[in-house]
C-alpha cells in the first residue's frame, strides 16, 4: 500500500521523515507553501526533505486549488495522510485515495476533539497523545489506527509538548510501517459518547487577566507561548508579550504585596525579571518583549509600581 502526505507544520515533517525511514512507498507530497510561514504557527516546509529523496512534490496555499486535485488524481495514492493541516480537506479529495484518508491529533481521542489541542491540554491540565485515525466527514471522529499517550510535564510550554509529541508520533509511524506496506492497518471505533471538544482559540485569547491566580496565568503563558502568538498584557499603553514566566515562591514576595493591586510590578531584577502581583501572590515575568521586539524590561516599559491593565483604555473589547 502506498500513501500521499499533505501538511505544513512540524508534525507533518516528522511524519514524512518516519514514513521514509519506514520504507513506505510515497506517491507524492503536498505541502503548504513557504509563503504561509508568517500566518501558520509551527510552520515547516516539506520541500527540502521531499526533494532530497526525489518525491513528487506540490506546494499550495489553499487546499481547494484545482492543482491539488489534479496532483492527487495523477499520483493516485491508496491512503491520503493529512497531517497538521488546519484547512478542511474536501471529501472529494480524500475519496481520490482508494482507501480513504488518515489524520493525526495530539489528544487521547475521543477526548479533546477540535481546535488548538496543544494549548487546551496545557490550560486544562489534560492528557496528550499521538493518535492516528481514519478521516470521516466529522472532524477527529474516525476509527483509531494507533494511539500512544504523551507525558505532559508541569512546566511544559507549547513548544516543549509539541516536540515531545512529535517524537512519540515518529515512533508510532515507524512501528506501523510494516502494516502500512502490507495494507493491514488496524481500526478501532471511537466511543462517541465519551467525546469532548476543544473550541477554537485566537491570538486575542492570550490576553492576561491579572486578577486570576498565579497558576492560571502561568498556564496561559505556557499554552499561548511559542510557536503560538504569546500571552500578552499592556504597560503604559504598549503591548507587552510575555513569553516566559515563573510563579514566585512565598519567600520572594514582600509583606507589602497585600496592599498592591493585581497587575502591579512589585520589583524588577536583572536575573529574575519582573515580579508582578496576581490574585494569590506573584508571577515572575522572565522573558518579555514589546511589539518592536525589544526586551520589555531592559527598555524600561515595566517599572516598579506600574499597573498592567488587561487592555488599554483606548482599545475596544471586540
Amino acid at each position: 500500500m502506498n500513501v500521499a502526505l499533505m501538511g505544513g507544520v512540524s508534525s507533518s515533517l516528522c511524519c514524512l521523515d518516519a514514513l521514509i525511514r519506514g520504507g513506505v512507498e510515497i506517491t507524492g507530497v503536498l505541502a503548504l507553501d513557504e509563503s504561509q510561514i508568517g500566518t501558520v504557527s509551527d510552520y515547516r516546509s516539506l520541500r527540502p526533505l521531499a526533494e532530497r529523496v526525489n518525491l513528487p512534490f506540490l506546494s499550495f496555499v489553499k487546499v481547494g486549488e484545482p492543482v491539488v486535485e489534479d496532483f492527487l488524481t495523477a499520483h493516485a495514492p491508496d491512503l491520503l495522510w493529512v497531517i497538521g493541516l488546519s484547512q478542511l480537506v474536501p471529501g472529494r479529495l480524500i475519496r481520490i485515495a482508494r482507501r480513504g484518508g488518515v489524520g493525526f491529533h495530539p489528544t487521547m481521542l475521543p477526548w479533546g476533539r477540535g481546535r488548538a489541542p496543544v494549548a487546551w491540554t496545557i490550560l486544562r491540565g489534560e492528557h496528550a497523545a499521538a493518535t492516528l485515525f481514519y478521516l470521516t466527514d466529522e472532524p477527529d471522529a474516525g476509527d483509531i489506527i494507533a494511539q500512544r499517550e504523551v507525558p505532559v510535564l508541569p512546566d511544559d510550554y507549547s513548544e516543549d509538548l509539541i516536540a515531545r509529541t512529535n517524537k512519540v508520533f515518529s515512533h508510532v509511524v515507524l512501528g506501523l510501517a510494516p502494516l502500512i506496506r502490507t495494507g493491514k492497518l488496524p481500526r478501532t471505533p471511537q466511543d462517541h459518547d465519551k467525546a469532548t471538544y476543544y473550541s477554537q482559540r485566537t491570538p486575542a485569547d492570550g490576553l492576561i487577566d491579572w486578577t486570576q491566580t498565579s497558576d492560571a496565568i502561568y498556564r496561559l503563558v505556557r499554552a499561548a507561548g511559542r510557536p503560538y502568538p504569546g500571552a500578552f498584557t499592556y504597560a503604559a499603553g504598549r503591548k507587552v508579550t510575555v513569553w516566559r514566566a515563573r510563579p514566585a515562591r512565598q519567600d520572594e514576595i514582600a509583606s507589602s504585596i497585600a496592599d498592591a493591586r493585581c497587575g502591579t510590578i512589585l520589583l524588577t531584577d536583572v536575573e529574575r525579571g519582573a515580579l508582578t502581583r496576581t490574585s494569590d501572590g506573584g508571577l515572575w515575568l522572565t522573558e518579555t518583549a514589546t511589539e518592536d521586539g525589544a526586551d520589555a524590561i531592559t527598555v524600561g516599559v515595566l517599572n516598579v509600581g506600574l499597573n498592567l491593565r488587561s487592555q488599554p483604555q483606548s482599545e475596544s473589547n471586540s
